[in-house]
């Protein structure tokens, strides 16, 4: 049975960042509001979140439900279909896009000392610098 998950001990502080990370991953619709209703398979399991990825604009993932992002004290926590993360996103979703998210964060601090990013991979683990 399909179930939606929430991810409350990984959170993401900026909206702005967040969503810039969403769009390099390849979510081009992306909707914020607050109180968005969530559509899953499950109609019972219903949840509201702030930024939302309707499974209707993703085409490549074939989703059963939304993707979601609810606003709590510490940040934007993801909310999804259980099914979803191990069939379709795959299990290893939050650390990519916790990875998108960190770059996002390094660029825009790039952009603001007027530094250039550098990224380098070693093995599995992703380095990123700013480069003056």
């Amino acid at each position: 049975m399909s179930k939606y998950m929430s991810f409350e001990s990984e959170t993401f502080a900026n909206r702005e960042l967040l969503i810039e990370a969403l769009k390099e991953m390849g979510f081009e619709n992306i909707t914020v509001g607050t109180d968005l209703l969530l559509q899953g398979y499950d109609k019972r399991d219903q949840k509201v979140v702030d930024v939302i990825i309707r499974k209707a604009t993703v085409k490549s993932y074939r989703l059963l439900g939304d993707i979601g992002f609810q606003k709590t004290t510490k940040g934007y926590s993801l909310v999804v279909d259980d099914m979803d993360l191990d069939y379709r996103l795959g299990r290893d979703f939050l650390k990519r896009l916790q990875t998108q998210y960190h770059e996002a964060t390094a660029r825009k601090m790039a952009k603001r000392l007027g530094g250039s990013l550098v990224k380098e991979t070693i093995g599995k683990t992703v380095k990123i610098r700013v480069k003056f």
